[in-house]
């Protein structure tokens, strides 16, 4: 790579410079390891050709016995140290039982695998199968015998060993007879094997570790010079290839600074055109904020803090601005009652990432709340939350709502309660008195004779009877939750919670008496007196479960047609279990 073309391309050339110092790393690394297999090499043929060795010069026999054809021992030479093995007799549990009986069957010597000598310790025997000549032919005459200790057998093997010794292990199937360690053996490492044919036995094998000494003598420090030289070399030639990128790379670097220099000028030029620009418009927006009649402010957050708000915030509260801010930091209850619910609130628009609307009243400086309608909306910027506010005084509104709502619920001519309020405080009262325990009572009336009222003396005269009626109505009701509804043309209810039958009809009787006292005159009644009558059904209910408020107004209906029909101008009350 040309030294220009690679200081353009810094990374590309140390990428390549890299891959460079890897190869010959890597390189130097396989010859490294192909000499220390090839020392190795030569170390394992050395250890095997002295267990070969050994094994050519092994030949020691320890005792020689004579086995008769019933397997008791007849003889046995030396006797010195093999008294216990006089008259010995092999039985079906001896090891070497099977062995006998093979070597007579197949008239082959054999040698047996390792087993625990009646003299004492392990060791072999060697079975030679005897026969004699007879006058009816060939007998067999029992075995020749040669025992071996396997102690004295690798005793024997290493009597020849020269300074350098050998660590050797003596196996039979796997399971080691003999080890003899040295003290430079070196653990954990490899080791060969040969096997050791005695007999006609296959199953012996001569395990030999290397040591110490063989492995100094056998390997030389030539790898480990030839891999640090090797890596030295690399890492120099790489090196130098690196110096040259450098110096081609201050050279790019100097000539790229003029330019990057003129840049900078004509870039810090119109960066002061544009702040200037941004600070005009800037403050045209805070002019325009200031004179709008909804209050602005900006609340930052961790750390929570007034970052911003316009004129008409403090001015429509009566303070000035830096009173305002002092009494927020110090006592935001002071300016907004429900402050810490309210922040709470606006702090889950963090999570939502959306906008929300809320109605709070805000404290003047005179002690007068003002509601205030809030739109809050979250803003993100330099890792900072923002609340962006706007407030607007929304009484009007709440005003209207408010005539708007009592209007809903109320009747036109008699200004009482209306059929739709009526159906929705029965179910209320009736729910919230299931659960308290506790009875509804309620009283439905209807005015006797209304129509022939209305068709003497006019409709204006029937209004205004039902006017009346409905102020006489209100001020028999003397306790708190109690209330008078239109129920219909001339119907009306009331709706008395917590009260028993007995309740229900004092109250009923303070609505006759009251009724009486108005002393409407009425052409075309049943009553004697001549005046305008009511006649009212009383009931009363336990909320439960199986019923609901419409089977207490089928009571008050069934008591207030018997009313009717036993006379008018009376209160009947509701018999129990009537209309369910």
């Amino acid at each position: 790579m040309p030294v220009r073309s690679a200081a353009r391309h810094p990374k590309h050339a140390l990428t390549l410079i890299v891959l460079l110092l890897v190869a010959l790393l890597f390189a130097i690394f396989y010859l490294w390891q192909a000499l220390l297999a090839a020392e190795q090499t030569q170390a394992r043929a050395r250890l095997q050709l002295e267990a070969n060795r050994l094994l050519r010069d092994f030949e020691n026999f320890q005792a020689i016995e004579w086995l008769d054809r019933d397997y008791r021992m007849r003889w046995v030479q030396p006797l010195a140290g093999n008294e216990a093995a006089v008259d010995f007799v092999y039985g079906p549990e001896h090891p070497n039982y099977a062995v006998l009986a093979e070597v007579e069957r197949t008239a082959t010597a054999h040698l047996s695998n390792s087993f625990q000598l009646v003299q004492g310790g392990q060791g072999l025997a060697y079975y030679v199968p005897l026969y004699r000549q007879t006058e009816t032919g060939t007998e067999f005459d029992g075995f020749l015998l040669g025992i071996f200790r396997v102690e004295v057998l690798l005793a024997d093997l290493l009597k020849n060993l020269q300074a350098n010794r050998l660590s050797v292990e003596l196996e039979a199937r796997g399971q080691t007879l003999i080890n003899r360690p040295t003290n430079d053996q070196v653990t954990n490492s490899w080791s060969v094997s040969s096997p050791v044919e005695l007999g006609e036995n296959h199953n012996f094998m001569l395990v030999v570790h290397p040591t110490r000494h063989l492995l100094a003598t056998a390997t030389t420090h030539l790898p480990l010079m030839i891999m640090i030289s090797g890596s030295l070399a690399a890492l120099l030639l790489c090196y130098s290839l690196w110096l040259a990128l450098q110096a081609a790379r201050r050279n790019q670097i100097l000539k790229s600074t003029n330019r990057q220099l003129q840049a900078e000028v004509v870039r810090r030029q119109a960066t002061e055109e544009s702040l200037q620009h941004n600070q005009a418009r800037l403050k045209l927006i805070i002019d325009m904020t200031d004179h709008s009649h909804d209050a602005l402010f900006i609340i930052g957050l961790r750390p929570q803090e007034l970052v911003y708000l316009n004129r008409t915030c403090w001015q429509s509260l009566g303070y000035t601005e830096e009173e305002l801010r002092q009494l927020a930091s110090i006592a935001p209850r002071d300016i907004m009652p429900d402050a810490d619910s309210w922040l709470h609130a606006v702090k889950k628009l963090i999570h939502d990432q959306g906008n929300a609307i809320f109605q709070q009243h805000v404290r003047r400086r005179d002690g007068k709340l003002t509601p205030l309608e809030i739109s809050v909306r979250h803003l993100r910027r330099l890792g900072r939350d923002y609340l962006i506010c706007v407030g607007r005084n929304n009484s009007e509104q709440l005003e209207i709502a408010e005539r708007l709502q009592r209007l809903s619920n109320q009747d036109g001519l008699t200004g009482l309660y209306n059929r739709r309020y009526f159906d929705k405080t029965l179910l209320s009262e009736w729910r919230r008195l299931r659960r308290d325990n506790a009875p509804l009572g309620l009283l439905m009336l209807d005015v006797d004779h209304f129509k022939r009222f209305n068709d003497h003396l006019g409709h204006q005269a029937g209004d205004d009877a039902l006017q009346r009626l409905a102020n006489a109505l209100n001020n028999c009701l003397m306790r708190e939750g109690d209330c008078v509804c239109r129920y219909g043309g001339e119907e009306f209810a009331v709706i008395l919670p917590g009260a028993d039958p007995s309740q229900c009809l004092k109250v009923a009787q303070r609505i006759h008496e009251a009724v009486a006292l108005m002393a409407l005159p009425h052409p075309e009644t049943s009553n004697a007196s001549g005046l305008l009558s009511v006649s009212i059904g009383a009931a009363s209910l336990q909320p439960m479960p199986e019923w609901g408020p419409h089977d207490l107004i089928k009571q008050a209906d069934a008591a207030l047609y018997r009313a009717k029909d036993e006379g008018r101008n009376r209160t009947c009350s509701a018999e129990p279990n009537e209309g369910l």
